[in-house]
């Protein structure tokens, strides 16, 4: 729908009254005037201005909020439950690469949350996985590894002398560290790292 500008205003077609004298010399008014005749009166076709679009600007509130869940982020502290409890805010794996992990930073990828084990630049080949267990640790919530509340073993992981784990509804007592992330389901082990209880 066109619109037309005189005199610093704008209007449709239908809106504008042009005042004409016909041949006898007498004034009428032209209700909806044809596209010449407004522009006989000295409408012209409106075109708006270009706006040039303001870049956005955060609120002081956003800016906290971002500060804040960078900074949690950053952290290399943080345990396995309050990385649970706020998984919510984790970064996904995805977005440091080409950087520098440090041991402790906590990553999430495909909807599970992983601990670096050990530093290293974050490459597509290295994302968390078990082939990349040197690398990387599954995180789960913490269990006091008490035969009444085992930790569960989701490879890969690394254990600990007298803790239980459960795997499969099986419960196994570690009977030395592992000191590197374990690949085997905990069955393969029997013997080598733990007892079946």
């Amino acid at each position: 729908m066109k619109l037309y500008e005189k005199n610093g205003k704008v209007k449709q077609a239908k809106y504008i009254v042009v005042r004409t004298t016909l041949e006898d010399g007498s004034k009428v008014q032209v209700i909806n005037p044809t596209e010449e005749m407004i522009l006989a009166d000295g409408w012209v076709e409106y075109v708006p201005p270009v706006v040039e679009p303001r870049p956005y600007i955060k609120t002081q509130s956003e800016i906290v909020e971002e500060l804040v869940v960078k900074q949690w982020n950053e952290r290399t502290d943080i345990s396995n439950n309050e990385a649970i409890e706020y998984a919510a805010i984790v970064y996904e794996w995805v977005r440091y690469l080409g950087q520098v992990l440090p041991v402790g930073r906590i990553v999430s990828y495909e909807e599970r949350l992983w601990r670096v084990r050990q530093e290293h630049t974050a490459q597509e080949s290295w994302m968390p996985s078990l082939d990349t267990a040197s690398l990387w640790e599954l995180i789960d919530v913490e269990h006091s590894g008490e035969v009444d509340d085992p930790i569960p073993y989701n490879p890969p992981m690394e254990i600990f002398n007298g803790k239980y784990y459960i795997q499969d509804e099986v419960v196994f007592l570690c009977i030395r560290d592992s000191e590197v992330p374990l690949n085997h389901n905990l069955l393969d082990l029997v013997g080598v790292y733990v007892h079946l209880i």
